[in-house]
């Protein structure tokens, strides 16, 4: 590992003042140490968040619930208001890496942690995610990698979150400075697929957030009627073949809107509109669901080595519309 700065501000401004190409922030540190230690990532400054009492403060408008950035992915599980209010999200949050992880692990490093590819992670490959010009997966070892966009590179997202938020119609507020009269001042994106960049646009980038710019918290409406649901390699800790997250509007017995996205199938969470559109006015029963997972494999361009998890995708989607059903009754 590279020596480096470590700055530990109090307030979210201090941290976004000294955030910058080279410096980083840290919450858990699950990811960036990681990549630091892998010689992946050569941050010239970690800024330390850990004494920030409350990262999102009290935000103003922007939707009716929030969720803090620095919340731990434990805490988030373990929250009766965000399972009343919308389910998938503590359903994802339980999903993540191991116990003792969530403990440590925050939303705003799920959400912006790099992917987990062996290639990428290993600096002695020539990645193109870390700006080489390949992707050695797609002729290596690809079992885990994307069945969607997968011609430039096949590694997938790894956010259980995103997949969630994405479906709840999540904003993101990030502190980008201060306006003309000193007081903080945000950008709002929707953290769905706008807010994600695909390897074809830019492939050693996987969010639309600058360097300067500090992840405070998350803004979403309740959506009772929503689920998430994965399948795993194996039940013990492991990341997911294949997840998805939907969310239902349901009226008298029927499905009115949909929203599903889809997880570790592609380089980014990625929306189905075909299973949104075999799910509108159908009751969302056995058959429903399972058409909706049939409809969300269509288009999949799987490798070689990764066939299989066309099927789990198909799985996860039918799994999470009748979990959503359930809860919307």
């Amino acid at each position: 590992m590279r020596p480096f700065a470590y700055a530990r501000p109090s307030t979210r401004e201090e941290a976004q003042a000294l955030l910058g190409p080279t410096a980083r922030p840290k919450g858990g540190g699950m990811d960036l140490l990681d990549l630091a230690k892998n010689g992946v990532s050569t941050p010239g400054t970690i800024v330390d968040l850990s004494r920030i009492p409350d990262l999102a403060g009290s935000p103003e408008g922007h939707g009716e619930h929030f969720l803090s950035a620095s919340m731990t992915l434990a805490a988030v599980a373990g929250s009766a208001e965000a399972l009343r209010r919308y389910p998938a999200l503590p359903d994802a949050a339980a999903e993540a890496a191991t116990p003792q992880v969530r403990n440590r692990a925050t939303v705003a490093g799920n959400l912006l942690q790099r992917p987990r590819c062996a290639y990428f992670r290993d600096p002695f490959f020539d990645c193109l995610k870390r700006g080489g010009k390949t992707c050695p997966s797609l002729e290596g070892n690809h079992e885990e990698g994307a069945v969607f966009g997968n011609g430039k590179c096949c590694a997938v997202h790894p956010s259980n979150l995103a997949v969630a938020l994405a479906a709840l119609g999540a904003q993101a507020a990030l502190l980008c400075g201060k306006d003309d009269q000193g007081k903080p001042r945000w950008r709002w994106a929707a953290l769905d697929e706008g807010f994600w960049i695909a390897p074809e646009e830019n492939p050693v980038r996987e969010a639309r957030i600058e360097t300067n710019e500090l992840l405070t918290h998350v803004m979403l409406d309740a959506s009772p009627a929503s689920a998430y649901a994965e399948v795993d390699w194996k039940r013990s800790f492991d990341w997911a073949s294949a997840s998805a997250a939907v969310a239902l509007t349901l009226a008298e017995g029927k499905v009115q809107d949909a929203r599903v996205f889809l997880g570790f199938v592609a380089p980014v969470p990625l929306r189905s509109k075909a299973a949104e559109e075999a799910l509108k006015g159908k009751a969302p029963d056995e058959a429903a669901a399972a058409a909706a997972g049939k409809a969300a494999a269509k288009g999949a361009t799987p490798l070689p080595g990764n066939a299989h998890k066309v099927r789990h995708l198909e799985v996860a989607v039918k799994r999470a519309v009748l979990k959503a059903a359930a809860r919307g009754r």
